[in-house]
């Protein structure tokens, strides 16, 4: 809340109010680049031009169990098919060390599941949330592995954004993205 209410200090906390209600459940309404608090703390949201993120920071999952969270959401699995959007992404993670506690906490790795993954064929990584395969990419140094287990993406292991593949039953954190649309559009689903 604003210092400067002065003797409109109702008329602010009242502003306050609303702005608060409206990001929390009016999430489509998020202005780009303003961040907004969801599911009563376990995800934030952050929308740049058309394409909002939602970063479950709260909430671990398996691959396939976040794939079918986000859908459930009229969302999916982030997919992170060009340089923009993981710079995007990784600028806002940083700007609310959610990649940066990884390095400082070892008790709770921020690491997140994203939308690529090798299941229908060996080394053949795939966007499943759009049906491509990758054209651009962004795996840490030596990812990813040839392991046969290890068959889903992850973002944020040991190097701030990079990619891994790990074990898809792994319970990991994960991030949603989502076509902006306005409120009108919504309310008509």
């Amino acid at each position: 809340m604003s210092q400067n209410c002065g003797r409109f200090a109702y008329l602010c906390l009242f502003l306050f109010i609303i702005k608060f209600v409206a990001a929390k459940y009016e999430n489509y309404a998020v202005a780009s680049g303003e961040l907004a608090v969801l599911a009563d703390g376990d995800a934030y949201s952050m929308r740049f031009g058309n394409t909002e993120f939602i970063i479950w920071h709260n909430k671990m999952l398996t691959w396939h169990g976040a794939y079918n969270f986000c859908e459930n959401q009229n969302s999916s699995l982030v997919v992170l098919n060009s340089r923009e959007k993981v710079i995007q992404l990784q600028m806002f993670m940083v700007k609310q060390n959610f990649v940066q506690a990884e390095i400082n906490d070892a008790n709770k790795p921020y690491i997140y599941w994203i939308g690529g993954n090798d299941l229908k064929e060996r080394n053949k990584w795939m966007w499943v949330p759009i049906n491509t395969e990758f054209t651009y990419t962004h795996w840490l140094a030596g990812e990813p592995t040839r392991s046969v287990d290890q068959r889903c993406v992850a973002m944020g292991d040991r190097s701030l954004g990079r990619w891994s593949n790990s074990p898809c039953s792994k319970k990991l954190y994960f991030i949603c993205e989502r076509t902006h649309k306005s409120i009108r559009q919504r309310n008509e689903l």
